[in-house]
């Protein structure tokens, strides 16, 4: 039973790290996908721990896993990037090139 156990956390883990490392291949969820895939990294030391019955190094990858998920998260909330350039919307293009249209034609008027 113990062994099937062991099994199962470590493909989890597996599963885990290589949904990482698929997200890190990509350009805009780099550094997502390598946190991640560093957050999975202990669970394969626990299913270690309990593959070879060593309650200690199974504790110690448990442990590793809480914090580096804890860690993964706080990271995650207090790095929210705020939009640097404004995105502009169709009006306001169309306010822009109507103000340009009218200081042409009154440009144009008082050059004649």
């Amino acid at each position: 039973m113990v062994t099937f156990v062991g099994i199962v956390v470590a493909l989890v883990s597996l599963i885990g790290l290589a949904l990482g490392l698929f997200m890190a291949a990509d350009r805009r969820t780099r550094e997502p996908g390598v946190l991640f895939s560093l957050w999975w990294t202990p669970a394969l030391a626990a299913a270690a721990g309990i593959f070879m019955r060593d309650p200690v190094t199974f504790f110690i990858g448990l442990i590793c896993f809480v914090v580096a998920g804890a860690a993964l998260y706080f990271e995650r909330q207090f790095t929210r990037k705020v939009p640097s350039v404004r995105r502009r919307s169709a009006d306001s293009e169309r306010t822009t090139s109507q103000a340009i249209r009218t200081s042409d034609r009154a440009s144009d008027k008082t050059a004649s």
